[in-house]
């Protein structure tokens, strides 16, 4: 398979990643209101912030998707290393038990930072 090729599945995978993760955020946001409607404030809380983290986590993975498939090779190597970590970093971060779309997202960033390696060498 060229290289050319696994920077673009890389790339998928890594807005799909980012996209799962902008969606985990948006649906802990949510749960944050029904929390607050049932009386849990401090639970709320918990989901408010897990929101922000999983969006920041999100974007930051499809920036750095983006940034290996337009570069050259260093700046993919570079993109393919940084999702790997973020991706390690982020599923201690998000816990083992966390929203299962953030997991998967993680995943899939992970994936997508294997290829973007694969395709340097």
């Amino acid at each position: 398979m060229p290289a050319g090729d696994n920077r673009g599945i890389a790339f998928l995978f890594g807005l799909l990643g980012a996209l799962l993760l902008v969606i985990a955020g948006v649906f802990a946001f949510v749960g944050g209101f029904v929390s607050l409607a049932v009386g849990s404030g401090s639970h709320a809380l918990g989901d408010w912030g897990r929101s922000v983290l999983y969006v920041v986590i999100g974007m930051v993975v499809g920036f750095f998707a983006a940034l290996g498939h337009s570069g050259n090779r260093d700046r993919t190597f570079a993109s393919g290393l940084i999702l790997v970590v973020l991706a390690i970093v982020g599923w201690v971060g998000l816990g083992f038990v966390g929203a299962l779309l953030a997991l998967i997202g993680a995943l899939f960033a992970l994936i997508a930072g294997i290829l973007y390696l694969v395709s340097v060498r």
